[in-house]
């Protein structure tokens, strides 16, 4: 896999696992979007009941908090792999990996302590994603 390809494989998981559900957090209380993140908790609690509900100023205000930091770390994948892993490939593969196995660790050991376990599941997958640019044999 050459290094192009490795890039906008990032760039395209950075845009559609964190940036775009990052703003669809923020936006929720003005734009119907709660309902898909409210989804998407439902869907990581297991099993499917409707239960997991996003209510009142504080639910909001974390959900904004959060989503701003998915767009911020997309962000930073995205610059990350087009400024620095196009040019240093050894020092753009660490900033990912340290960055991503942070995440990767953190919220999957917070998401089991709450009792959300299938989004370790998730996270897995997610995870693969990333890792496959950055961990697949260089090619031309």
């Amino acid at each position: 896999m050459g290094i192009e390809r490795r890039i906008s494989i990032l760039k395209a998981a950075a845009f559609l696992l964190l940036i775009g559900p990052g703003v669809m957090m923020v936006v929720s209380p003005i734009a119907p979007t709660l309902v898909f993140i409210e989804a998407f908790l439902d869907f990581a609690f297991q099993p499917l009941d409707g239960g997991q509900k996003i209510t009142g100023g504080a639910a909001l205000l974390l959900n904004a908090i959060l989503g701003g930091i998915l767009v911020g770390f997309g962000a930073l994948i995205w610059l990350v792999a087009d400024r620095v892993f196009r040019h240093d490939q050894a020092a753009g593969r660490t900033i990912l990996l340290v960055s991503i196995g942070s995440w990767f660790v953190c919220d999957s050991a917070g998401s089991v302590l709450a009792g959300a376990w299938f989004n370790a599941v998730i996270n897995i997958a997610i995870l693969a994603v990333f890792l496959t640019p950055l961990l697949w044999p260089a090619g031309d």
